[in-house]
This record gives structure tokens, sequence and C-alpha cells, in this order.
């Protein structure tokens, strides 16, 4: 039997074709060992290629979700912000809409007097010096304590609103103040007015009462819930006597002489207004005519002294006024 090589094709021994063939099967096994080892790192590349496309992917969900997210708490910050400025305009709004009305009116901050919780803070406490008077914050209540033998006996509570018309919720806002603040009466001192309103009224067991009446109708409270320390009255008794007061003082027997009286007391703050501008315009008119005075007598001895020197007199220079030191207003 003759042997031939598997590669070139000669003629070999059978020994050495037999070696020939185990050099071939040792190839084969170290390239298949070598294609297995390829085999399995192109697998492991292909497992780290897949995995690292699923965390590619993963990552640009999150990223994506991220910026989602990110535009959604942007969006409600900037919603935040939003509602703030907004907030912050309308109530420079309100302000400047009180303004506009006010000065529609004709009525200045100095005329709102008693409509404003400080000034009426004020007048409540040199008005009742024994009582104790409580200002509730910026733009809060107005709590006026009244006291007898040294005790706390009851409370009236006061709203102020400086707008030109009486509105429900200032009302409501009033019988709310006295539910919370446990008050025997609830006052709202209003500058405005509506229809049938003529400086006093009562809705939803609260006075409604114009600036100029206030002042009468905390006393006439006040006064009440002395007597009613004196009586000893119960809380229910308490609370019914002051809607008997309440019915009293609204009624056309009490109601007529007192508007008539806050009427009254209202025109005469007006007319006292007009004679204090008048006697301002007559005191600025007089100033001027006594440094006229002055100026006129002054520049003829200083030209009289020029002349009697040998020198050309002055001529009369254009005036110039100073201004009248009037005492600054008192609150």
């Amino acid at each position: 039997m003759k042997y031939y090589c598997p590669l070139c094709k000669s003629e070999l021994t059978k020994d050495h074709f037999h070696k020939v063939i185990k050099i071939q099967e040792d190839e084969r096994k170290v390239q298949k060992g070598e294609l297995e080892k390829l085999r399995k790192q192109a697998s492991a590349a292909q497992a780290v290629a897949a995995q690292a496309k699923k965390q590619a992917k993963e990552a640009k969900q999150k990223a994506k979700q991220a910026e989602v997210e990110g535009h959604k708490k942007g969006q409600e910050f900037a919603k935040r912000k939003y509602d703030r400025m907004m907030q912050s305009q309308n109530v420079a709004f309100k302000k400047l809409k009180e303004k506009y009305q006010q000065l529609k009116q004709g009525i200045t901050p100095q005329e709102i007097g008693l409509a404003d919780e400080k000034v009426l803070v004020s007048r409540l406490e040199k008005e009742f010096p024994s009582d104790r008077i409580k200002h509730a914050g910026k733009g809060g209540d107005v709590l006026h304590f009244v006291r007898f033998k040294g005790e706390d006996i009851g409370c009236i509570v006061y709203e102020c609103k400086h707008m030109d018309r009486i509105l429900s919720d200032h009302v409501k806002q009033t019988a709310l103040a006295k539910k919370t603040r446990n008050a025997d009466f609830g006052i709202l001192v209003t500058i405005g007015t509506r229809k049938g309103f003529a400086g006093l009224d009562q809705e939803d067991g609260v006075f409604i009462v114009s600036q100029a009446g206030v002042l009468t109708l905390a006393g006439i409270c006040r006064r009440s819930l002395v007597a009613m320390a004196e009586q000893r009255l119960d809380a229910a008794q308490r609370e019914a006597a002051a809607k008997r007061l309440m019915d009293y003082v609204t009624s056309p027997i009490c109601r007529t002489p007192l508007e008539e009286a806050i009427s009254q007391a209202e025109r005469a703050r007006k007319n006292l207004k007009k004679e204090m501008e008048q006697h301002k315009r007559d005191w600025l008119e007089r100033n001027e005519i006594y440094q006229t005075i002055h100026r006129d007598v002054s520049h003829i001895q200083e030209n009289v002294g020029r002349v009697l020197s040998g020198k050309e007199p002055i001529k009369l220079e254009k005036p110039r006024f100073e201004p009248l030191a009037l005492p600054a207003p008192r609150e």
C-alpha cells in the first residue's frame, strides 16, 4: 500500500505518513481550540456590546426622564414665581385702585382718618384711657377690651375699610372677626357708601358706621358692656342684650339723630378743612406782603446811602419770597 502526502501529494513511507497525519490533527485541534476561543471571545464581546447598548438605552431613557422631570420642576418653579409675582401685582393693583377711587371722590389720605387702623387705635386710646386697645398686626383687626374695676369685661372688634363702596365681603369679614375674637360687638368702620346708607346700619350681627360716628358708637357699646357687667349677666343674657342694643341703635328713633350727628360732624370737619386752607392762603399772602414791604424799604435805604456817597442807585430786582415756616400738623 502506498502513502501520499495530503499536502504535496508526494509518496511517503508509512511512518512518515502517520507523522504528517498526526501533525495535521494536532494543527486541527489547535485551530479548533483557537476557533472556540475566538468564538467565546466574540460571544463575550457581543454580550458586552449588548449590555453596553442596553445601558446606553437605559441611560438615554433616564436622561430623557430627568429632562422631563427637570422641565416639570422648572415649570413648577416658574409657576410659583409667577404666582408670587401676580399676588404682589394684585396687592399693588388693589392699593392703586383704592387710591384712584379716593382721588375720584376727592378723598385724601388725611381724610381717611378713623378708617385707618393706626389712627383709630390712637383715638380709642385717647378716648378710653382705662381700656386696653390692641392692633392685631398690619391691616388686621383693632381689638377694644373694655375694662371695669381692673378687669376685662367685654370686647369690641373693629374692621377698617377705606374704599368707596361698602361690600358684603367687608361685612362678612367683620362678622367673622367678631366670632373668632369672641367679641360682644363688631364694628365695620368705612368711608364708603351704598344704597340707603346714611352713616349707620347693621348687617349679619355687626354695626356698619362711617368714620365720623365710630367714636360715638364705640362709647355706646362700651357703656352697654359696663352695664352688663354691673348687672352680672351671663353669656346668653349678654348676647340678647347686645342684640337689643343693636336693634335700638339702628332703629329710626335712635338712628335718625345719630345719623344727623354723624352728618353734621362730617360737614363740620369739611368746613374746618376749608377754613384751615383759606387761613393758610391768607397767611401765605400776608407773608409775601411783609417780605415785599421789607424788601422795598431796604432797597430805598440802600439807594439813599449810595446817592449820598456819590454812587449810582441800583435797580430793584425781582422779588424772591422765602417760604412761610408753618408748624407741622399733628397726627
